[in-house]
């Protein structure tokens, strides 16, 4: 994906002068209830001029973080940065990856035993590096959950990252590989152990 450009205040006057990048921007600020920051145009300008983003495609991104409660364009970025990953270009294609990453972020959710609230930024973030760059089916990331929550005693998005973050080093790909790790792990104690008690013995006089 493309790199932002910094942007001046000479360039966003320039730009503004793009009649849909000017309706974009209004359209933006209705929603957010205030005029735009200088990073947040940044980003508006990313999207729609570097990520190719349609008028249409941006409008609805915008309508669907803020009707989630997300009037943050980190949030929006995020989102806009997945989709382009993913090779999305038209409201369809973006509405039912909407309702296929709701289902997934749900499963992980209900794996972590969060219920009764929508994930925030750095939560789908992290899910959509499970997902997407890392490249896990659902089993996978929900064995690397129900670990999580047994060995903190809570949900940690973080703690599920070293998990994933190792097996993706790794190259776990199957719950098996996962298997063969733990088995391998089991036997390396073992033997660290077995050292540890040969070690220590007393020589014999």
């Amino acid at each position: 994906l493309p790199d932002k450009i910094t942007v001046t205040p000479e360039f966003l006057r320039k730009k503004q002068e793009d009649e849909v990048l000017s309706d974009i921007m209004f359209e933006t600020e209705a929603y957010f209830g205030r005029p735009l920051s200088m990073p947040e145009s940044e980003s508006l300008i990313y999207i729609y001029d570097q990520l190719g983003f349609s008028q249409e495609l941006i409008e609805y991104l915008i309508e669907y973080s803020v009707s989630r409660g997300h009037k943050s364009m980190r949030y929006i970025e995020t989102v806009a940065l997945a989709w382009a990953d993913e090779g999305i270009t038209t409201v369809t294609m973006a509405k039912e990856a909407n309702s296929r990453y709701a289902k997934e972020y749900f499963t992980i959710f209900k794996s972590m035993g969060i219920s009764g609230r929508n994930p925030v930024d750095t939560e789908i973030s992290l899910m959509n590096t499970w997902l997407n760059d890392y490249g896990f089916t659902m089993d996978i990331i929900q064995e690397a959950c129900s670990r999580t929550v047994l060995s903190t005693g809570q949900p940690s998005f973080q703690y599920a990252d070293k998990i994933l973050s190792g097996w993706k080093d790794k190259n776990v790909r199957t719950l098996a590989d996962v298997r063969l790790l733990d088995a391998q792990h089991q036997r390396q104690k073992l033997e660290k152990n077995t050292q540890r008690k040969t070690a220590s013995k007393p020589a014999a006089s």
